[in-house]
């Protein structure tokens, strides 16, 4: 997964919008001049990567440096096209209001056209639009859905999402062997929470058989605890 599309690193780089940007969304300016006009779908989604590519890092000092125009210009030319990179960008514009007011229903309009072209990230995305209740009637089967297919895919944080559904029948039925499977491909490549997660089925028995006798469960409830206190987990999903 290429990081210069993540959505965290555009909403970290959102600026307040500059006097010669467009008021709103609905009227896309022409390019600079040193951008060349494209000829095919290809140029346009190309254009679109090259701009996402000048934003600076996330440690970069915020106010140093602005998005040009031109990134919604291509942005929304690709997206246009069918390009699900360019239309999970494009989302995250409009959602953030980088040139205007923010639209959370272009946003979501965008993520789910992303989403419903396989991007895993706009996936995950849409997942937590309807499991946060984002601009639209909160759906936690609908949001389980999306998650199911984004870590279908491998996407990590998803695969802990459908762990800890799995495990509290959330937006699905309980299925413990189901929270193992997907608790375990997230702990494998270094989630965290889901290693609690894990850790949590196998100290309590659920879907593995508990060997453990009465005070070894004890101390590993006290240590879990423990842990946990040192340890805060983000939002639950």
């Amino acid at each position: 997964m290429n990081i210069l599309f993540f959505l965290p690193l555009i909403a970290a780089l959102i600026l307040s919008a500059c006097s010669e940007m467009p008021a709103g969304l609905g009227g896309h300016e022409a390019p600079s001049a040193a951008s060349s006009k494209p000829t095919a779908a290809s140029d346009e989604i190309t254009q679109c990567a090259d701009q996402v590519k000048k934003l600076p890092l996330q440690d970069h000092p915020p106010s140093s440096v602005k998005p040009s125009v031109d990134l919604l210009y291509w942005c929304t030319k690709a997206a246009e096209k069918g390009d699900a990179r360019s239309q999970f960008v494009l989302a995250g514009l409009y959602e953030q209001g980088t040139f205007g007011p923010a639209n959370q229903q272009e946003a979501i309009r965008w993520y789910k056209a992303s989403a419903s072209s396989g991007f895993a990230d706009a996936q995950f995305k849409v997942g937590q639009v309807f499991g946060l209740g984002e601009g639209v009637p909160i759906d936690k089967a609908e949001a389980t859905r999306w998650y199911l297919k984004a870590a279908g895919q491998g996407h990590l944080e998803a695969m802990y999402y459908m762990g800890y559904r799995y495990e509290h029948g959330k937006g699905t039925h309980k299925d413990f062997a189901e929270a193992l499977k997907w608790y375990g491909r997230a702990a494998e490549h270094g989630n965290r929470q889901a290693m609690a997660g894990l850790g949590s089925l196998y100290l309590l028995g659920h879907g593995v058989r508990r060997t453990l006798s009465k005070s070894q469960l004890a101390e590993g409830q006290h240590l879990a605890s423990e842990w946990a206190k040192q340890h805060p987990l983000d939002k639950k999903p």
